[in-house]
């Protein structure tokens, strides 16, 4: 009986390795704590997700912008980019001082977004890899 059940589990396997990963679709249910259902089939909770940081809410230290100082004013703003970043930028007199960021900003997931996931072998964690 224990050869059935060894030859069951390498069958089983061998057919998982010929696809090892496979691309789902979900919706985030909740944010906190993080619930993704998947294909309208399967909820999954935020132990078994994996986040890039563009995923993340919070700031993060990621490069530089700096502006050296010259005669100009700029006034109070927010820059925004297509891929949902803000840069702050506090006003301020650049002939006096330069102007320098040094994080950006991301709202990470809201619920209602739909997302692509990357299901890695055997089903037990997910990577969201983008917003549909």
């Amino acid at each position: 009986m224990a050869l059935l059940e060894t030859m069951k589990k390498v069958a089983e396997q061998t057919g998982q390795a010929g696809a090892p990963t496979v691309f789902m679709f979900g919706t985030v249910k909740t944010v906190s704590p993080l619930v993704i259902r998947v294909d309208n089939r399967f909820d999954i909770s935020e132990k078994q997700i994996v986040l890039m940081k563009e995923f993340m809410s919070g700031g993060y230290a990621t490069h530089k912008h700096t502006i050296n100082p010259h005669d100009h004013t700029v006034p109070e703003h927010n820059t925004e980019t297509a891929d949902s970043h803000i840069h702050g930028v506090q006003p301020i007199e650049t002939s006096q001082t330069g102007l320098e960021t040094a994080q950006e900003i991301y709202f990470g997931l809201s619920t209602g977004d739909k997302v692509v996931l990357l299901r890695n072998q055997g089903g037990q964690e997910f990577l969201v890899l983008g917003r549909v």
